[in-house]
């Protein structure tokens, strides 16, 4: 739970405007890297609704961030099945295992680590800012503080760094999760597309199951997210077939989708969520919010060290390399899902070039993994520290 902690620091070398994956992950980085941080949330980290699916660019980050234990207590992601109303099923094996960690683990592994930094101030405060000319200045009806540098990983929607935001919000789409027990063996992630909706599900440990519903109008006459998830389930029938009784029952929430003007600028940094993400059709939200909030914390340090400029541009191509094709490839897939003699003609193409299918897979991994700098050693962790790309990683872990 967030407490403000040292409320006599007032001026900090970078602030982050959300405790989010993002969020939690830019201000350990900058932390480690020796920034002051001043870390504004105004409420503990809720479990919110998601996939719960991590891709290898994400588990890569998490090795980055040292969070002993962390991966052994998911399940090892190492192919994604996608089910097309046409009857014909799609595998795609990924470059690097990803992993399924339900969010109440992520998130509690990342305060804990939070707690641990003598260089971050936990604040909770709803705070709005503006730029000032030495920095920025962050305030509240009754306190402020000021900062060096901003990172705001309040999500598509927030308000912590307003002047910075779109002017208003794009399309919308409705998400829905439940955690429920298997009540068949699922190894892999299974997306099932067509019809009005897509029904995920992502593989969790101690034989539960991860699922989760992305549509664009929710069902004629049904208000409750338990009505939204049977309406699913009966679309698609063999999704259902893997399910038993709830373990959580259904949360649904609003995805707005709109993408910033720009996501850096003059010591200011989007990342997460806020930076516009890419369709939840891909399962990509956290490994991106992760892997901004790594980056950003890396700009913010070079700008310190040399000034305005060259880094803000480095990290907009960042994002621009880590959302472009994920984007592309999440427009097809959801034009896929409507059409099903498409689904067909495209499926049967795939399925006669492998390597086609190859490099689908790595634009969904994202990359490279490994790849992000290491803001507190200036190195990345080896592959062997890894427990999920040891031998015999598909099985859950424990501890």
């Amino acid at each position: 739970m967030f407490e403000v902690i040292g409320r006599h620091d007032t001026s900090f070398d970078l602030a982050v405007i959300g405790a989010g994956p993002a969020g939690a992950a830019a201000a350990l980085a900058a932390a480690r890297a020796g920034l002051s941080v001043g870390l504004f949330e105004p409420q503990p980290v809720p479990d919110r609704p998601c996939g719960e699916g991590i891709l290898p660019s994400g588990v890569s980050a998490l090795r980055q961030l040292d969070l002993p234990g962390l991966l052994a207590r998911g399940h090892a992601l190492e192919r994604i099945r996608y089910v097309l109303t046409s009857g014909r099923e799609l595998a795609v094996d990924l470059p690097l295992a990803g992993c399924a960690l339900e969010r109440p683990v992520l998130t509690g592994a990342l305060a804990r680590a939070l707690e641990c930094e003598r260089r971050i101030t936990r604040i909770q405060e709803r705070v709005s800012s503006r730029r000032t000319p030495g920095g920025f200045h962050l305030f509240t009806g009754g306190a402020s503080w000021t900062a060096r540098l901003l990172i705001a990983a309040d999500g598509l929607a927030g308000q912590g760094a307003s002047w910075l935001r779109a002017p208003e919000r794009g399309s919308v789409r409705y998400g829905l999760r439940a955690r429920v027990e298997a009540r068949s063996a699922l190894e892999h992630v299974e997306v099932h597309l067509g019809g009005t909706c897509e029904v995920y599900l992502t593989p969790l440990a101690e034989r539960r199951i991860n699922v989760a519903v992305l549509l664009t109008t929710p069902p004629a006459g049904e208000r409750s997210s338990a009505a939204w998830l049977a309406a699913a389930l009966r679309e698609h029938p063999r999704a259902a077939r893997h399910l038993g009784d709830w373990v959580t029952p259904p949360q649904a929430r609003v995805l707005p989708r709109a993408r910033p003007p720009r996501v850096a600028e003059r010591g200011a940094f989007l990342v997460g969520d806020a930076t516009g993400g890419v369709d939840p059709v891909l399962g990509c939200g956290v490994a991106i919010a992760l892997g901004t909030g790594l980056e950003a914390a890396g700009a913010a340090r070079r700008v310190l060290a040399q000034g305005s400029g060259t880094p803000e541009r480095e990290y907009a191509r960042f994002v621009r390399r880590e959302t472009r094709s994920r984007r592309m490839l999440a427009d097809g897939l959801l034009l896929l899902s409507r059409h099903r003699l498409l689904q067909e003609l495209v499926g049967g193409g795939l399925a006669a070039f492998p390597a086609l299918v190859a490099r689908l897979a790595r634009t969904v991994a994202g990359g490279p993994t490994g790849g992000h700098e290491n803001t507190s050693t200036g190195s990345a962790a080896p592959d062997h520290e890894n427990p999920l790309l040891r031998s015999g990683a598909g099985q859950p872990g424990s501890g």
